[in-house]
């Protein structure tokens, strides 16, 4: 080949190389304005997105459903948009590219699981909200129509799971590789879809249970606990009183009320109570009927109640429910006043502090104060099933209280009691366990012997350092309690508040034991009190360590006391705490 010929063919190749560089760069730029132009889009779908979820959560809170059902379906027409403009083979290919892949990635995923719980719950619910309204569970003729219910739950069963499945999803997006705005938009979906997640779930369980436990395939027997919050007990106060209610195909009556006076010591033997409840709390739960709800187990709590109430009152318990003052306040923020037989009206905003505070200055005798309770869960009942309550006022109270854990339920049906198990509903240790190993416990018990509870205030707060050489995380509960007893306390309240030192608390002080469940795996770090180290006792409850102590403050006194522990792994640990419910909420120590 001579010079020329061997010029030509070199020029050749470098047009053909530039050629070819010039295609790929034009298709790359081609790629990149694709992907950004449809990125650009697929922003503006979600964005748009965000006012129609609203408009749906707000429709269904207001009790119109058409407005849900047409707010659900644009929604769903505009996620189902952005699941386009993100899921084509050039997005896809562009998810490999370092940095931007994994954004692109994220608001792929972000896009497919906002589409996936609007198309799969949103709107299959808000469906069921137009056949299924609140109105539906209003007693018509003494009886709730349960029907409707059984056949809303595959709907909830299924909106369950998909919220579930999309939860999961959005957490596992690693956020370290995303820049600002989609990182801050992964973390907004994720703690919508884990609020979602406890409500749908939730909504589950109701619609599989609530027909049943109301009787619709045979009648059932439920007790009642009325706990009183101004004598703490771990579920939130002694039982004062007591009712039993039959249930038969969605019709409720109340067939008998008591007072815990009426059960003596004695009904039943130590024996019948677990042995990790004797280790914790000792033998009284077996000996008064009301120490039962001093284990944060409810399943604990409602077995021993029904078979106190089986052995003094006889027939048979289906199931136990606890609830106290501050919830039955909610519920009359539905029903409204109510009278009373002496003729007192208990509003949402004096029941607690009638029930609660009132009653032992106002009633000096003890049958008369039992008379007075009696009158008033029986004037609240009567308030519920009449049919005259605001459901969706209702439903938002029942919400309210089970939120704080005013409410649980046990059922002596296996089946019923897995599912009931597996929520909030089950009690406080149930509600500990499902935040994993987060989750602590602080529960309270008086010691004072009388309801001295009413002047007492708590705070807790928590702290996480990882500063050990094995990357485990220094875990503090701080717990401060509070006297704010007047100083003539002792002269000053009645013997039914301050017991007059009987169990050993001097008259007008606070006796309380703190006992703080650490989670599974958790080591014990120890205790101390405002500062110094005190002695306390240790009990191992399986792979759990449970540690309690002892306070017992003067009127005006405040103590804290700080339970240490280690965490179960190495790594960042962010402590939630479960709380006994109070007759006030609790602040941050």
């Amino acid at each position: 080949m001579d010079r020329a010929d061997a010029r030509s063919s070199k020029r050749s190749r470098r047009r053909l190389v530039v050629g070819t560089v010039s295609v790929t760069l034009g298709l790359l730029l081609a790629c990149v304005a694709w992907v950004g132009v449809r990125a650009w889009l697929a922003k503006g779908e979600l964005e748009a997105a965000v006012p129609w979820a609203m408009a749906v959560q707000s429709a269904i809170g207001e009790a119109n459903p058409d407005a849900a059902l047409d707010a659900s379906t644009r929604l769903v027409d505009r996620t189902e948009s952005a699941v386009a403009l993100t899921g084509d083979p050039i997005w896809r290919a562009a998810e490999v590219v370092p940095v931007v892949g994994a954004n692109l990635a994220a608001v792929r995923v972000l896009s497919e699981e906002l589409h996936a719980v609007s198309s799969g719950a949103i709107e299959p619910l808000a469906e069921l909200a137009g056949s299924l309204e609140s109105s539906s569970f209003r007693p018509v003729g003494g009886a709730i129509d349960l029907e409707p219910l059984r056949e809303a739950a595959p709907v909830a069963k299924d909106a369950a799971r998909v919220v579930s499945a999309s939860s999961v999803r959005v957490d596992q997006i690693d956020r370290a590789s995303l820049i600002g705005p989609v990182a801050d938009a992964a973390d907004r979906l994720g703690n919508a879809l884990e609020q979602a997640d406890s409500l749908t779930d939730a909504l589950a369980s109701a619609t599989h249970l609530l027909p049943s436990m109301l009787g619709l395939d045979g009648p059932r027997d439920y007790v009642i606990l009325f706990q009183n919050n101004a004598e703490l007990r771990t579920a939130g106060g002694i039982p004062g009183a007591l009712a039993k209610i039959h249930a038969e195909a969605g019709a409720i009556t109340l067939v008998d009320q008591v007072s815990t006076s009426a059960f003596p010591r004695g009904a039943m033997t130590s024996q019948t109570v677990p042995a990790s409840t004797t280790q914790i709390f000792g033998t009284t739960a077996g000996q008064f009927i009301q120490n039962v709800t001093m284990d944060p187990d409810f399943s604990t709590a409602g077995a021993l109640a029904a078979e106190f109430w089986t052995a003094q009152r006889g027939g048979t318990v289906d199931g136990v429910i606890a609830v106290d003052p501050v919830g039955m306040s909610y519920l009359l923020a539905a029903t409204g006043p109510v009278t009373l037989a002496n003729g007192d009206e208990l509003t949402a905003d004096n029941a607690v502090q009638n029930l609660l505070v009132d009653v032992y200055s106002r009633f000096p005798g003890e049958a008369a104060q039992d008379d007075y309770f009696a009158s008033a869960s029986g004037a609240v009942f009567s308030a519920l099933t009449n049919g005259n309550a605001d459901a969706g006022s209702l439903l938002r109270a029942l919400a309210r209280a089970g939120d704080e854990h005013r409410i649980a339920l046990w059922s002596a049906h296996d089946d019923e009691q897995a599912v009931l198990a597996s929520t909030t509903l089950g009690g406080l240790l149930s509600a500990q366990k499902l935040l994993g190993p987060e989750g602590y416990g602080v529960y309270l018990n008086d010691t004072t012997g009388a309801k001295m509870d009413a002047y007492l205030d708590v705070s807790v707060g928590q702290t996480a350092t990882v500063e050990r050489e094995d990357g485990r995380a220094d875990v503090a509960i701080e717990v401060t309690l509070t006297s704010t007893a007047p100083a003539d306390a002792a002269a000053l309240l009645p013997e039914r508040v301050t017991a007059a030192g009987y169990y050993g608390v001097p008259a007008g002080s606070i006796g309380t034991n703190i006992t703080v469940y650490a989670p599974d795996g958790a080591f014990d770090g120890g205790v101390t009190r405002d500062g110094a180290s005190v002695g306390y006792a240790s009990v191992p409850l399986g792979t759990q360590v449970v540690n309690t102590a002892p306070v017992v403050l003067a009127p005006g006194e405040s103590v804290t006391l700080t339970f240490h522990f280690i965490s179960a792994s190495p790594g960042e640990v962010d402590p939630v705490i479960v709380t006994t419910p109070l007759m006030t909420g609790l602040g941050a120590a």
